[in-house]
Parts: structure tokens; C-alpha cells; sequence
């Protein structure tokens, strides 16, 4: 028994749909190759981006070291200053204290030399009232 196998009649019909879906399928294939490519090429445009923003980060973190340092020497010159300014006011006081010590002794020193003088004008006017009297005399009128 011989197997005998029928040949397909190719019609022009069969043969251009054969064809039409051939050409579909290429550019259903082309279309997905092109989104694959516009992914991709979306896909590195995002992780430049983010490339991008991680080394801005890396430059911003690396200045937080210098940054710390100087906030730290503010503090520590603000803390110098405010040292510094107590012990300038304790040198005021010392001077305001003296200055008005002096004074103070200047003000004593005046009061004596002014006593002494009231004394010794006391005296001699003792002495000058005794033997040196007036003798003008004013008339009384009477209306």
C-alpha cells in the first residue's frame, strides 16, 4: 500500500493572504522593536537622570563634613566672645569700683579742705569781731 500525499493548491487569493499576513506580522514585529528600543532608550534617559541626581547628592553630602567643621568653630568663637565679653566686664566693674572709690575719696578730700576752711574763717572772724566794730549807725524815722 502506497501513501500518496496531496499537493495544496496555491491560488492567488491563498497566496496573498499568505503574503497581507506575512507583512502583518512584520510590522506587528517591527511596531513591538520599535517600543522595545523607545523603552530602552527611555530606560537610560531615567537612569542618567538618576545618575545625574545621585552625583549631585554624593557633592552634597561630601560638604556636610566642612560644614559641620565651621558650624562647630562658630559656636566655638561665639562661646570664645561671650568669655571673652564677661571678662571685659569684669574688668569695667573693676574700674567703675576704683573710679568710684576715687571719687569717693576725691568728694571726702573736698568736704575736709571746705570744713578747714570754715574753721579758719570761723577764727578769724573771732578774732576780727571783737576788735573791729561799726559805728555807722541808721537813722530810725518814723512816720
Amino acid at each position: 500500500m502506497q501513501i500518496e500525499i496531496e499537493k495544496p493548491r496555491l491560488n492567488p487569493v491563498h497566496l496573498a493572504a499568505i503574503i497581507g499576513a506575512g507583512f502583518m506580522n512584520a510590522f506587528a514585529i517591527g511596531g513591538v522593536w520599535v517600543s522595545l528600543n523607545r523603552d530602552i532608550a527611555d530606560v537610560r534617559n531615567a537612569q542618567e537622570r538618576t545618575q545625574k541626581v545621585l552625583d549631585s547628592t554624593v557633592q552634597q553630602v561630601s560638604q556636610i563634613g566642612p560644614l559641620s567643621f565651621q558650624t562647630t568653630r562658630s559656636l566655638e568663637a561665639a562661646a570664645e566672645n561671650k568669655k571673652a565679653t564677661e571678662l571685659t566686664n569684669a574688668r569695667i566693674d573693676r574700674v567703675v569700683e576704683s573710679l568710684g572709690g576715687k571719687l569717693d575719696t576725691a568728694i571726702d578730700s573736698i568736704n575736709k579742705v571746705g570744713t578747714q576752711v570754715q574753721v579758719l574763717s570761723s577764727k578769724l572772724e573771732d578774732m576780727q569781731g571783737r576788735a573791729d566794730k561799726t559805728l555807722f549807725r541808721t537813722p530810725i524815722v518814723r512816720p
